[in-house]
């Protein structure tokens, strides 16, 4: 009796050592930030808790048609930087135009395509997405004074004529709020 407990605990240990050994190399490399809506002084903001601290990454003030209210599209946005983060997907982010609409989308490679379906946000008609992805990265670089450098180990870059954001670069080198 007690050499068929020990076998089951062993045969149970064995399980759980082999599916920890298992786990695919994608759930092992996910990063620990999460991204959400909330209420700040007021207005809808999208944050990003890094290991780091929390970054206020968006502050939504503008409505976007009448059923688009700051907070429907912060936390519509905030749920697809997480879902494209969960995914494995949210490598970098550029401009790009989709239906005739300039949008913040998502690529998975340095220089990748803008699919309709990577679609993170989806900005006014006339609105430069570039000027937006440039303003998002730049706005806590223009307090401290520095200045925003596109090279190729920059958060922000250009790839054929499109303007990229690297976000792992962005989050590790952004200031945080504690």
């Amino acid at each position: 009796m007690k050499l068929r407990s020990l076998a089951v605990i062993l045969a149970g240990l064995s399980v759980a050592v082999g599916s920890a050994i298992a786990t695919p190399a994608k759930a092992q490399t996910k990063t620990s930030n999460t991204y959400y809506c909330a209420q700040l002084n007021g207005g809808w903001n999208t944050f990003v808790n890094t290991p780091r601290g929390r970054v206020n990454l968006i502050n939504w003030e503008n409505e976007f048609g009448k059923d688009w209210t700051p907070q429907k599209r912060c936390s519509a946005v905030s749920q697809r930087f997480q879902k494209f983060l969960d995914d494995g997907n949210l490598k970098f982010i550029r401009t790009g135009n989709i239906n005739d609409q300039p949008v913040l989308c998502v690529a998975n490679v340095r220089g990748g395509i803008c699919p309709d379906d990577n679609v993170l946000i989806t900005l006014k008609q006339g609105t430069d997405p570039e000027g937006v992805l440039i303003r998002l990265v730049d706005f806590r670089r223009s307090v401290s004074g520095q200045t925003l450098t596109l090279s190729a180990d920059a958060a922000g870059f250009k790839s054929a004529g499109e303007f990229y954001v690297d976000m792992e670069i962005f989050l590790d080198s952004v200031p945080v709020n504690n």
